[in-house]
């Protein structure tokens, strides 16, 4: 029965290893950003997430923030890839527009109902998904084979088994004039022990939560707010 356990976590392993690619390896039209993702530099501001600012954006042209409707970067690529049906990539997408709506805060930068003058837009794409396994994280979380397996993934992918993954691009541009003032892209993968790994999209939404708290701290460092 041990080896049948073992072989099976194996077989898990090697079915994930090789999947994600470093970002930024990817060809630019592969990119909702387009040839602008060239222009993104890991930032320490935005916890080592990559990031572009205009050198012309100035915080106090702008007064309130437009959520445009997330889109789904190669939708049909990521239902053969994700283990998520369109319908659950769909709640995912709308999930996000629904968090990213809660980062102004309301008081130094107001929610815009439309675009107009003094609003930032911001456009946003989940650009990858890889779902949760609960079955093989609660296995390699419990069997002391797997908690190994697991460790030696993660020590060298960056994700444990069996959890979630999930990658986002954004783009905030004036409004009115289309010009472009900012633009954000990360990668998240689950954490190994976290309520969130018991469904397949949770991990995707944490990521989701913990992204749209950066931008809200973000809006708190450009607009004078000392959140």
């Amino acid at each position: 029965m041990k080896r049948v356990v073992v072989l099976m976590l194996m077989l898990m392993v090697c079915a994930c290893a090789g999947k994600n690619a470093p970002m930024g390896s990817v060809a630019p039209e592969d990119h909702f950003l387009g040839e602008d993702y060239a222009l993104l530099e890991v930032k320490p501001e935005l916890d080592n997430s990559l990031g572009w600012r205009s050198p012309d954006f100035k915080s106090t042209d702008y007064m309130a923030l437009f959520v445009e409707p997330v889109t789904l970067w190669n939708a049909e690529k990521m239902v053969r890839e994700s283990g998520l049906d369109r319908a659950d990539l769909d709640t995912l997408a709308v999930y996000l527009h629904d968090v990213l709506t809660q980062v102004p805060d309301g008081v130094t930068l107001k929610l815009a109902e439309k675009p107009g003058p003094g609003v930032v837009s911001l456009r946003a794409a989940v650009t990858g998904v890889e779902a949760g396994s609960p079955v093989s994280n609660a296995l390699t979380s419990v069997v002391p084979v797997g908690i190994l397996i697991s460790a030696g993934k993660q020590l060298t992918t960056g994700q444990a088994v069996g959890v979630g993954e999930c990658s986002v691009e954004m783009l905030f541009v004036d409004s009115v004039s289309g010009k472009k003032l900012g633009m954000f892209a990360d990668t998240k993968a689950g954490k190994k022990y976290s309520a969130a790994s018991y469904t397949k999209a949770g991990q995707s939404e944490e990521a989701m939560n913990e992204w749209a708290d950066l931008l809200k701290m973000r809006i708190g460092a450009l607009w004078g707010n000392t959140l």
